[in-house]
């Protein structure tokens, strides 16, 4: 059986992929050995959906609390305010540039940057709209800045993130976070939606296990 590929498709500015990353990343330290993982970006706010935290207020502090207890995540002071105060703009296009910059320059875990981009938002409460406002996370993740930040303004990268855009696209995920278990011709839609992680394991186990057999 070739090795399987996992793909997770999420979006920086989604709360509920927020509340998976505790998963997706458990699972990846689990399956690393027999899976390929493999963060895509959704582009979820872009063009016409561009818009203030403000127009997203009353929904997202419905929403928020259901959320934390579903998942266990637990929305920073410094996001909260940011939201209380409503001027943010939210656009997912430079945050996922940024995944794209950062796939062209390590052999880290995009996983695990999906995550970090994500706490930088929702418990730090940075505004990902900055340029400057990644330098940390990047020195995080060993990468020289320089080099990183130049390619967050090179179109090149721009161009490449639309294209990634269109992975999802074109296999019909139209929502976030969803998970695709791929193994040759084979995809499994495994999760579309958040959904706990010992489902997510099950549901794993099982495909290997049946992929395993019908391969022998």
């Amino acid at each position: 059986m070739e090795k399987a590929r996992l793909l997770y498709f999420y979006d920086p500015l989604c709360g509920w992929c927020f509340g998976f990353s505790p998963v997706i990343k458990k699972l990846e330290q689990e399956f690393k050995e027999q899976i390929e993982f493999e963060a895509i970006s959704g582009g979820m706010v872009l063009g016409e959906r561009v818009k203030p935290l403000s127009e997203m207020k009353d929904y997202l502090k419905e929403a928020m609390p259901r959320l934390e207890e579903m998942t266990g995540v637990k929305f920073g002071q410094p996001y909260l305010e940011l939201l209380d105060e409503g001027s943010l703009m939210l656009n997912s296009e430079l945050p996922c540039i940024a995944m794209t910059v950062f796939k062209s320059m390590s052999k880290k875990s995009n996983i695990e940057f999906a995550s970090a981009l994500q706490s930088t938002l929702y418990e730090k409460g940075v505004n990902l709209n900055e340029i400057e406002n990644y330098k940390k996370l990047v020195e995080d993740f060993d990468l020289p800045w320089e080099v990183f930040k130049g390619k967050l303004e090179d179109p090149v990268y721009k161009e490449k993130t639309y294209q990634e855009f269109q992975i999802g696209q074109q296999m019909g995920i139209n929502g976030f976070p969803s998970v695709v278990l791929s193994i040759g011709k084979q995809g499994y839609l495994i999760a579309r939606g958040y959904r706990p992680e010992n489902e997510m394991k099950a549901v794993i186990e099982e495909i290997l296990a049946k992929e395993t057999a019908s391969s022998k």
